[in-house]
């Protein structure tokens, strides 16, 4: 959120400086805001699941809010999943990776489903629970860049 308010604040600090040498800081600062604002954003966008279908051959996905490519997972891939804990204001969510052996396929996120208790009951009965993570802020921010 902070740097989507920077990224109009570096604008009209460039257009709005009389300075040669403000100007160019400015544009500096807005490339390193642009770039820090794009990898968050697309971290979360490319990481977290927007759009899922259970079928009979197996999940169909779509990340980007629903519009991305879409993915087909067979059930037969998937080895099993892991229950994450988000700490969040005022109460914390969960989010399931599914797992092909020890590599990450996708994360559905209770944030982004109202009909995530559903989800959740059909991924535990057809899969094997590898463990509950904890949240760490270091792993969350290697995962963007993975």
């Amino acid at each position: 959120m902070i740097t989507s308010l920077l990224l109009p604040a570096t604008i009209w600090y460039i257009f709005t400086s009389g300075d040669v040498f403000d100007i160019i800081w400015g544009i500096l600062a807005f490339v390193l805001v642009l770039m820090i604002w794009l990898v968050m954003v697309w971290g979360e966008l490319r990481l977290k699941i927007h759009r899922i279908y259970f079928t009979t051959k197996g999940i169909e996905v779509r990340s980007f809010l629903g519009i991305g490519k879409k993915r087909t997972y067979s059930y037969d891939v998937i080895t099993g999943f892991m229950i994450g804990l988000q700490p969040a204001y005022p109460f914390p969510y969960e989010s399931i990776t599914l797992m092909l052996n020890e590599k990450k396929l996708l994360r559905i996120s209770q944030f982004y489903f109202r009909n995530y208790k559903e989800i959740k009951l059909l991924i535990t009965e057809r899969f094997a629970n590898y463990q509950i993570q904890k949240f760490s802020l270091r792993k969350a921010i290697t995962e963007i860049f993975e």
